[in-house]
């Protein structure tokens, strides 16, 4: 697949599920944590998430921004799991403050997306993970296809 057929598909399974995993590394001792938090895959790869001011997620990523991320269909294994896809997102977790000149925008998307979303995030933060990279793993097809950023 190409970068643009693998972003497409990502994004694509992304749009059917509220939200996905987020791991963080815990600010007090290091050790791994992990939330379920709604989101928003844009079709450029960033993940984009609304958090409250004081969850341990959010001090987590203030503390140590780099997170990853498991959006996938978990449902569809009862039925068929032949058809379970994932996406793993890897990457650094960036707060988008009022003040910057995309927030609306973004926000925006995150609400198109998902309005309970978005009132996380008016009450708390923005924030957009910017990816180093993205796999999509589809079905029991053995690949992992893979895009890299800069």
């Amino acid at each position: 697949m190409s970068r643009d057929e693998i972003l497409q598909a990502a994004a694509a399974i992304a749009a059917d599920q509220a939200g996905g995993a987020l791991a963080t590394t815990h600010a007090e001792d290091g050790t791994p944590y992990v939330t379920f938090v709604l989101c928003h895959l844009r079709g450029t790869g960033e993940v984009l998430f609304g958090s409250g001011m004081r969850p341990q997620h959010t001090r987590n990523i203030q503390a140590t921004p780099e997170v990853s991320f498991l959006i996938d269909n978990r449902e569809v294994i009862r039925a068929d799991w032949s058809a379970f896809n994932r996406v793993v997102i890897e990457g650094r977790a960036r707060e988008i403050t009022q003040d910057d000149a995309r927030y609306d925008e973004l926000l925006g998307e995150l609400s198109g997306k998902n309005r309970m979303a978005a009132m996380f995030t008016d009450r708390g933060k923005l924030f957009m993970v910017v990816p180093r990279r993205l796999i999509l793993m589809k079905g029991l097809e053995a690949a992992r296809h893979i895009v890299e950023f800069e």
